[in-house]
């Protein structure tokens, strides 16, 4: 997207006019959500519909027509979507074909689907991004953004807009970019929020200085799965809270971290359900994205699970929204226990928390691989090279426990040096992943864990 002096004065003028009603959402009562809710996706299934050939096939097969959603009942029995059903129908052609002299912008993703689907959104959907993630930068502030204050990115692209008509000023920098390089700038910047993937930051830990001398009073990790021990790690070397954000080009902003460390759903850019929950509330995350009526995102599986709370709680922070209790992450992160059984992510990294995050494990660096059934490598970069990895204490309790979360087979654990950690074709790090031949999919993942 090319940004220019009457799309930022625009996208300024609707940050001033709407912020104190955006902030409002956060404080709604559960019911005044809801309602703000059902309103907005009815408006987005009628237009769909209409506009969308995708959709007017899909749900005219079950019977829908525009005016018939009325519940949330009624919406729940919409078909769910996913990506491969939207990249083999062709509906962002679809969408691009019919934009109606709209001005149009993309996005391409494949997440770890392996499927390639390009993202079009017109002005409408791209502002709304826009000034939600604002909203979300202040969460994390002592007090509201200033036309003068800098927010500061390492990322793989640019932000879209690097101002907003000379206020409000964005940097992005690239993640090859020297951890000394970037410290030597946000000295100069003095940016009050910084945004970096998860392993940018681990090398920025590395250099031992904290941020808060710089004039950060915050920073976000993207992009890449992290826990909460590892950016409360991170918060104290850099003595500024370290907080998450999961998002997806197709959703948006689905959740954000406040710095009560709570995980708010944002609500008023996702619509989140739970299908199929297991006994202990897990279940696949589907969404419906209710900013983009462009090339709408209507109940959209994209293959994460989780757990959500319906509680009627105000945070410390002072939102009502709810919020993600536990996160177990993509369908297709896990080790595989036997032809049918699943280890999932966060019972994993709930282990990596207690050991191979310590400082005392000197590991800087580390990817769990699963090479064969009952074969998995701990690769491993230390912090001093010269130290103890492979006879490390805390390494070692890794080893010893990590087979008692399997079942079915009982591996083998070897610890593994590795100077260099190639990025999966996202380039994005993945910390647990099959390889090779065992990377097939197994049956229906056992989603209870132990």
């Amino acid at each position: 997207m090319k940004e220019d002096p009457r799309s930022q004065l625009r996208l300024r003028r609707k940050w001033e006019h709407e912020r104190q009603r955006l902030q409002g959402r956060y404080r709604l009562a559960p019911e005044e959500r809801a309602a703000w809710q059902l309103e907005r996706v009815r408006c987005l299934v009628d237009s769909a519909f209409a506009t969308v050939p995708f959709y007017r096939r899909l749900y005219s097969a079950v019977g829908f027509e525009p005016g018939d959603l009325v519940t949330w009942s009624d919406f729940e029995k919409l078909p769910l979507v996913n990506k491969r059903m939207l990249v083999e129908a062709g509906m962002g052609e679809e969408v691009a074909g019919h934009a109606d002299g709209r001005t149009v912008h993309s996005a391409r993703t494949s997440g770890s689907s392996g499927y390639n689907i390009t993202i079009y959104q017109d002005n409408a959907s791209v502002d709304y991004r826009t000034l939600l993630h604002m909203r979300h930068c202040e969460m994390g502030l002592s007090g509201p953004l200033k036309p003068d204050d800098w927010r500061y990115s390492v990322y793989f692209v640019a932000e879209r807009f690097t101002s907003l008509a000379g206020g409000y000023p964005f940097v992005t920098v690239s993640l090859d970019c020297p951890p000394r390089l970037v410290l030597e700038h946000l000295a100069e910047l003095r940016p009050r929020l910084m945004a970096a993937l998860p392993s940018y930051l681990q090398r920025l830990a590395a250099e031992n200085v904290a941020l808060d001398a710089f004039g950060l009073e915050a920073a976000y990790t993207n992009s890449e799965r992290s826990s909460r021990e590892e950016r409360v790690k991170y918060s104290e070397v850099f003595r500024v809270p370290v907080l998450d954000e999961y998002s997806s080009e197709e959703l948006s902003l689905i959740a954000c971290e406040c710095p009560e460390r709570s995980y708010h759903v944002v609500e008023d850019s996702v619509y989140l359900e739970v299908t199929d929950a297991d006994q202990d509330g897990f279940g696949r995350l589907v969404g419906t994205s209710l900013g983009n009526f462009l090339m709408p995102f209507i109940r959209y599986d994209q293959g994460d699970i989780a757990r959500l709370s319906d509680t009627d709680t105000r945070c410390g922070c002072g939102s009502r929204f709810r919020t993600i209790t536990e996160f177990r992450g993509r369908e297709d992160e896990y080790l595989r226990d036997g032809p049918s059984r699943t280890v999932p992510a966060d019972i994993v990294l709930n282990l990596c928390d207690r050991t191979l995050v310590l400082e005392a494990s000197n590991v800087r660096q580390y990817q769990i691989v699963q090479v064969a059934p009952a074969r998995i490598q701990l690769r491993v970069q230390p912090v001093d090279p010269a130290g103890a990895v492979e006879g490390n204490p805390v390494v070692a309790e890794f080893v010893r426990e990590l087979p008692g979360l399997f079942r079915t087979v009982r591996p083998d654990v070897e610890v593994v040096r590795a100077d260099d950690f190639s990025p999966f074709a996202s380039g994005k790090r993945r910390l647990i992943h099959l390889e090779g031949a065992w990377a097939g999919r197994p049956g229906e993942p056992d989603l209870s864990g132990r």
